[in-house]
């Protein structure tokens, strides 16, 4: 009986051989699969994952269903606040004619208007990015004789100090129309029945045209999409500094209270501890 084991054991070894090349032929024969006439190359290992299963019995004839899928959906651009959008309509429409004394260039990166654009703009009017957004034109009178005698005035503190505010401002923008039947319009002269100005006449030109600016997030410029967008940037440059001062002022009052609390409980010291 000893000697029976290791007999059966040795004869047994030829059958695990055997079936040891059968199992590597059959591996290298699952590296290629005949679908319909078609030859597909394919690693023997995903014949075993069911997106190979699925493949073979759908009896898939492109070899790019092979292997999966990694093209990635594109990445929408990111949505822009009415402030950012406003920024690219100011410095393209409305600098042309319009200082901002008060605010500088370097205030628009809040805005995440890229440092090298702002840069760009900045020397434009041969100023850097710490000086202020002043006039295009070198003097009052080239500034009248270029807007039909009329100053382009500065917009730094334009929503707070014109009569209306904001909202005559958004629809003044887009309010520009064709003159009425017995309204005389002189040379360079528009109608737009929102203006302040005597019998709604104005010396400044309509300044938003349809699709004049295109938005890197796609939205549609339309007129009264450029002019609430406008008037938002406006808003935001008559207090661009809020948050600092914000920031700076609750700052002050928590040290004003940490040091009431301090002399507080150094005054009740002193005081247990006096005669």
């Amino acid at each position: 009986m000893g000697m029976d084991k290791p007999r059966r054991i040795a004869g047994m070894v030829p059958r695990v051989s055997r079936s040891t090349s059968l199992h590597r032929m059959a591996r290298a024969q699952s590296r290629t699969i005949l679908t319909k006439g078609c030859t597909v190359m394919m690693p023997h290992r995903l014949l075993w994952a069911p997106f190979a299963l699925f493949t073979l019995i759908s009896g898939a004839s492109s070899p790019a269903l092979a292997a999966p899928i990694t093209a990635a959906s594109p990445t929408p651009p990111p949505i822009m606040k009415p402030e950012e959008r406003g920024l690219l309509i100011f410095q393209q429409i409305c600098s042309s004619c319009h200082s901002m004394d008060h605010a500088h260039y370097g205030d628009m990166i809040a805005l995440q208007l890229d440092v090298a654009a702002l840069q760009h703009w900045a020397q434009q009017r041969h100023t850097g990015l710490e000086s202020p957004i002043a006039s295009p034109y070198p003097s009052v009178a080239v500034g009248k004789a270029n807007n039909g005698g009329d100053y382009p005035p500065d917009l730094s503190h334009i929503v707070r100090t014109i009569r209306g505010g904001p909202d005559y401002i958004r629809h003044m923008l887009a309010d520009y129309r064709p003159a009425p039947p017995g309204v005389t319009l002189a040379p360079h002269t528009y109608y737009n029945p929102t203006a302040l100005t005597h019998h709604h006449k104005f010396k400044m030109r309509p300044p938003l045209q349809e699709g004049a600016i295109n938005f890197p997030d796609g939205t549609k410029a339309t007129i009264p999409q450029m002019a609430s967008d406008v008037t938002a940037f406006l808003q935001w440059a008559d207090d661009s500094h809020k948050r600092t001062r914000h920031f700076i002022g609750t700052a002050v009052l928590l040290y004003l209270a940490l040091l009431s609390g301090i002399l507080l409980a150094l005054w009740r010291v002193l005081k247990k501890d006096a005669p």
